[in-house]
């Protein structure tokens, strides 16, 4: 009997140890929206067109390695 207490208590001990581990991680920022910028560009002839130009949204990791000089 003192064998399935002490094999109930360790695996409380472990769950409680994963809860903590898992609550005191931060969750990663959220990624932003792509942007977009309209530009007015003159065309030939002195046109003026609008251009909306989109940037893709992108993520880098706090854990990417720096490249050294």
């Amino acid at each position: 009997m003192q064998r399935i207490w002490v094999v109930v208590l360790s695996v409380w001990a472990m769950l409680a140890i994963v809860a903590v581990l898992a609550w005191s991680s931060h969750s990663p920022a959220p990624l932003p929206a792509a942007s977009s910028q309209t530009v007015v560009v003159k065309g030939p002839g002195g046109k003026q067109r609008v251009v909306v130009l989109k940037a893709p949204a992108h993520a880098t990791t706090a854990t990417s390695a720096m490249a050294r000089p």
